[in-house]
């Protein structure tokens, strides 16, 4: 079985923390069916849910009340490949979660290719964002502020559909979001450039979504990057 706690300062460091600030959180622990394993890949959000004892297949992620996690995926068939990853988390506030990866397991049942790995990796914050039936964990910085912004963004990106709109193509050199929208043309001169950022873009199949604010609006902006083309989205 895996142990990390007392191992070292910054292990103790974690127990005492989690310590203070478990009640915050005490329905994170538990059992949870997750999209991935947590600290396998380089993934920036995941989305879960509360684990139903009938349901013994899939991702598995077990937040213990001693402030170790254990992520690992849950194969129908014994000749699969068993993951784990195991670790360290802390509930900072009822909004964020911090994971600190310890070690990885990979164990295959004819045991010829079972390895494992110690290890110490800040997988940073993530926030706790409460979707309908389901809980994200999504990367952090740890302002709330803008981890409901990136939330906002989100659901306008889902909800643009480009069938919608119509299109006024112009050529553009950008290589970033923030160089291609200055070549966009406005024909109905309905918006200010200059009060303009860019906040978030998508890859889409028919090419790249790039979501610019201006003050209290929001507007969209759809970059080829095969034809190296530009346009505004204009509501039909």
């Amino acid at each position: 079985m895996f142990q990390s706690i007392s191992k070292n300062k910054t292990a103790v460091f974690l127990v005492v923390f989690f310590s203070i600030v478990s009640n915050a959180q005490s329905n994170m622990f538990g059992d949870w069916r997750i999209d991935n394993i947590i600290g396998i890949s380089d993934i920036k959000e995941y989305s879960m849910v509360k684990q139903e004892e009938n349901n013994r297949s899939g991702h598995l992620l077990t937040l213990n009340l001693d402030g170790t996690f254990v992520s690992r995926n849950l194969p129908q068939c014994g000749n699969d490949t068993f993951l784990s990853a195991f670790g360290n988390f802390i509930v900072i506030d009822d909004t964020h979660i911090r994971f600190i990866l310890r070690k990885t397991s990979s164990r295959s049942y004819n045991k010829v290719h079972n390895l494992e790995s110690d290890l110490s990796r800040d997988l940073g914050i993530f926030y706790i964002y409460k979707d309908s039936g389901s809980v994200r964990l999504i990367a952090s910085n740890g302002v709330l502020e803008d981890d409901k912004n990136k939330i906002l963004y989100t659901k306008l990106m889902d909800s643009f559909n480009w069938r919608l709109y119509d299109f006024v193509w112009n050529n553009t050199k950008g290589n970033n979001p923030e160089e291609i929208v200055k070549d966009c043309i406005d024909l109905e001169k309905r918006i200010d450039f200059s009060h303009c950022k860019v906040v978030f873009s998508k890859k889409e199949n028919y090419g790249d979504v790039i979501l610019m604010q201006e003050n209290s609006n929001f507007h969209f902006v759809i970059y080829d990057d095969f034809k190296k083309k530009v346009s505004l989205a204009y509501p039909k």
